[in-house]
């Protein structure tokens, strides 16, 4: 299926025979994923935090110390594809049309082609008006990064969200670089929305923000429903990006002591206030985690078994499948190996019909956790697995603090925490063609499979995403 030419470019990319000859058996359903078994939806006080507990570790935290960095990670890479889908799009519309944020650039795109925006707004025309968003020839908004695309009005100003999301980081919780994630090729393209807004004509942004490119040796190959590779029409085989959790390479050389993860399509001006608070809670609940887990693990490494026994005791009662019929030594390595790991703090919010993941209490074949479960990771074949999935209540609108740090304050190798096993097979539609590839265990989900979880309620008032551009003509996205 590989030739020399074929081996040589792959290796350009950073992508190595192994590698493919592994995707290849995965996508030909030689080697197979590792499912999950839903065992019940986490609720509160079992999985998710109770609000008396945030509120007791609210009331006793702190504002950050100095010296403590924290930063925030916004996968940033997709484009604006998906976002103008015009199947959501009515004729009603055309009457909000001056609502949108990038409506002066639509005027723009008319004038200098001489084409008549009333006319089209009078006579409803849906296929004209996308042609004039979408054509390579015009605003061609579906190959713009969707972080770029102006979701909002400040003002008079339009602002896309990378902007927005830099202007909130100037009285955030954070004080070290915002970093974004884009694909290769778009830096120039992002430095420049920044350069040219009117947002930070006074400020200087070099020491704010980095971009992190998504490497092209974590993209999948695609293989055509017959199993053949697609390739390009130069003959060079096509490569596709593998889902967010290609990131996970990303969020591994961010060198701050809390990270925040937000997505890119997940803002509002008018939930800044709330934001703030909301990542001050998570905050406080993750340094508090930390704090505990850290001296527990320096008690632990001490190993005087004497003074360990009581706390071991203990454990035992919550943890006795683990600990049941061990050495007391075989004990202390045991917990130190299920502290001593990344921490996270998830927020999550009642589902109201939301498409992504929910919190669940999971069996992946070893042992028992918490974790947030894609739909496609559910067997919907069995009819249990169904009714575990319909129960539950929360969904995760991706708003968390991340510690990825150990107790003496060197980084974690993040790659040795994530569950290669949970990738997944998708099916597409490229160039035309229906084809299959690889999306990678994804960065809130496998990626994070072997981290400690926390999930906390927070409001859902702060979830207001933009999925399609209709969705710009709602309050919340409305000056």
């Amino acid at each position: 299926m590989l030739n020399e030419k074929d081996l040589v470019f792959l290796s350009s990319q950073g992508i190595t025979k192994d590698s493919v000859d592994n995707q290849i058996d995965f996508l030909t359903g030689n080697s197979s994923p590792k499912t999950l078994t839903l065992i019940r939806p986490c609720t509160q006080n079992d999985g998710i935090l109770s609000p008396s507990e945030i509120k007791r570790i609210n009331s006793e935290s702190n504002p950050p110390m100095p010296g403590v960095f924290i930063s925030r990670f916004i996968p940033s890479s997709g484009s604006g594809t998906r976002m103008f889908n015009f199947d959501k799009f009515s004729k009603e519309f055309f009457s909000q049309l001056h609502l949108l944020p990038f409506f002066s650039e639509i005027e723009e795109c008319c004038l200098s082609n001489d084409i008549d925006l009333e006319e089209i707004i009078k006579n409803k025309d849906v296929d004209k008006l996308e042609k004039i968003l979408l054509d390579a020839n015009f605003m061609n908004l579906s190959s713009e990064p969707k972080a770029l695309i102006n979701f909002h009005k400040i003002g008079k100003s339009s602002i896309s969200p990378f902007e927005q999301f830099l202007l909130n980081s100037l009285d955030d919780i954070t004080n070290d670089k915002i970093y974004f994630s884009v694909q290769d090729g778009l830096n120039n393209k992002f430095d420049s929305k920044i350069k040219e807004s009117i947002f930070f004509q006074n400020q200087n942004l070099e020491i704010n923000y980095d971009l992190i490119t998504q490497l092209k040796s974590t993209n999948s190959i695609c293989l055509d429903m017959d199993n053949n590779l697609i390739r390009e029409k130069n003959g060079d085989i096509y490569t596709h990006p593998s889902g967010h959790g290609a990131l996970l390479e990303g969020l591994n050389n961010i060198d701050a002591d809390f990270i925040f993860i937000n997505n890119i399509d997940n803002i509002s001006p008018k939930t800044r206030e709330l934001r703030f608070q909301v990542s001050m809670a998570l905050y406080n609940i993750a340094f508090n985690t930390k704090k505990n887990f850290d001296m527990m693990i320096q008690t632990f490494t001490e190993r005087n078994y004497s003074l360990l026994e009581p706390s071991i005791n203990q454990l035992e009662h919550i943890l006795p499948s683990q600990l049941k019929g061990k050495t007391i030594e075989e004990k202390v390595d045991l917990v130190l190996e299920m502290l001593n790991k990344p921490i996270r703090v998830c927020g999550v919010i009642k589902d109201e019909n939301s498409k992504g993941g929910k919190p669940f209490w999971v069996y992946d074949g070893n042992s028992e956790s918490v974790q947030i479960v894609e739909e496609s990771q559910v067997d919907f074949n069995d009819e249990k697995q169904r009714k575990v999935w319909e129960s539950n209540i929360y969904f995760n609108p991706v708003e968390m603090v991340c510690c990825t740090k150990d107790y003496q304050g060197n980084k974690f190798n993040l790659k040795n925490f994530s569950e290669d096993l949970l990738k997944m097979k998708v099916k597409r539609e490229i160039s035309g063609r229906d084809c299959q590839f690889i999306e990678l265990p994804g960065l809130w989900n496998g990626s994070m499979h072997y981290w400690h979880t926390t999930f906390v309620e927070i409001p859902s008032s702060l979830f207001t995403p933009v999925k399609n551009f209709t969705d710009l003509f709602l309050p919340i996205h409305q000056p």
